[in-house]
């Protein structure tokens, strides 16, 4: 067999569309993978809704970038996997040379402007090519359901992994958007600090996740909810908050809801503004705003959910139903992460 079956976004403005094309092949230090399982991601439809001349992406591209599944065929530089072997695929794409992925930067790496699965091929079709240094190895892990770990999982660590010294007994932390990310960053919290855990969201089943994911306090998204963090925390304020939303509302909230000496994390892009000035970002508080996650964050990441510490809460769609799936999730029609399987 030659040819697959790939979903891809064939027009800018035009839903995306099952098209055969040819299985990709590895070059010596790549690998081919049966795609077990594809978790969608909300940054999807920045693209999905974009219209023509925006993005310079050539088109088409296989979408997906959430990967996972078994090793099919091994470029001839590849030792170290076995055929048949699950694996995770990380989110970004990197060089491996630039000065950031020599740093363990990778995240940052100017290649990783566009890559699988936006502007480059993805996984949701049954064959992805990955380079051998952007797989993790899997062991009890289902390949199918582990998808979302390497962008919402490992962004969500990459991001708190930052504030934990910070997160020490007796401090608070804020997440605002308990969906994807946000319920993962929970997880992390409190498994990995002593903070006391607030999840923001407007959407009360996935506040209800959130609470079973070990969230302290639960608050629905409103004018009042910086009020009741301060209430919560006696008027001090937040020792960290993590906006995984990042629109207008959601910064304002983050530097309202903040503490002195605290730190704020911007991790969605919602596209929002905010003005930074005494009086408004609380004194000595770091602001800062985290792009997806490194290569050996998702190793750590991986890691802890192979010990059974994180919970992985996904929802199974059958390949041939990956528009009913991206539709469900912008109608927010699901309570935890959707993940399309194209091999069952």
């Amino acid at each position: 067999m030659s040819t697959m079956t790939a979903y891809q976004l064939v027009e800018w403005g035009e839903p995306p569309e099952f098209r055969e094309v040819e299985i990709p092949q590895p070059a010596r230090d790549e690998v081919l993978i049966k795609v077990a399982g594809v978790g969608l991601c909300h940054s999807d439809f920045m693209f999905l809704d974009s219209p023509p001349g925006v993005i310079p992406w050539p088109l088409p591209f296989t979408l997906g970038h959430e990967s996972a599944g078994w090793v099919e065929r091994l470029g001839t530089d590849v030792h170290d996997l076995a055929v048949g072997q699950a694996v995770a695929v990380a989110g970004i794409h990197s060089c491996g040379r630039c000065r950031f992925c020599l740093r363990g930067q990778d995240n940052y790496c100017p290649r990783g402007a566009s890559g699988r699965g936006y502007g480059e091929d993805g996984g949701l079709a049954h064959y992805l090519v990955v380079p051998r240094r952007e797989l993790v190895p899997l062991t009890t892990l289902d390949p199918r359901r582990v998808g979302p770990l390497t962008d919402a999982g490992a962004t969500s660590y990459h991001a708190v992994k930052r504030a934990l010294p910070k997160l020490i007994p007796g401090s608070t932390a804020v997440v605002i958007g308990a969906g994807g990310l946000g319920s993962y960053a929970v997880q992390f919290l409190r498994r990995l600090s002593g903070a006391r855990v607030i999840a923001v969201d407007l959407v009360q089943q996935r506040l209800d996740l959130a609470r079973e994911l070990g969230a302290h306090e639960t608050l629905g998204s409103d004018d009042g909810t910086a009020t009741r963090v301060r209430e919560l925390t006696g008027g001090d304020g937040a020792t960290a908050v993590f906006d995984f939303v990042g629109d207008d509302t959601t910064v304002k909230m983050a530097l309202a809801c903040a503490g002195t000496l605290g730190t704020i994390a911007v991790v969605g892009a919602g596209g929002g503004t905010a003005k930074i000035s005494w009086g408004v970002l609380p004194l000595e508080c770091d602001f800062y705003i985290p792009m997806a996650a490194t290569i050996s964050d998702l190793h750590e990441v991986i890691a802890l959910a192979e010990t059974g510490d994180l919970r992985v809460e996904v929802e199974l769609f059958d390949f041939a139903d990956a528009p009913v799936a991206y539709e469900r999730f912008r109608q927010n029609d699901l309570r935890s992460r959707a993940v399309v399987t194209p091999n069952g």
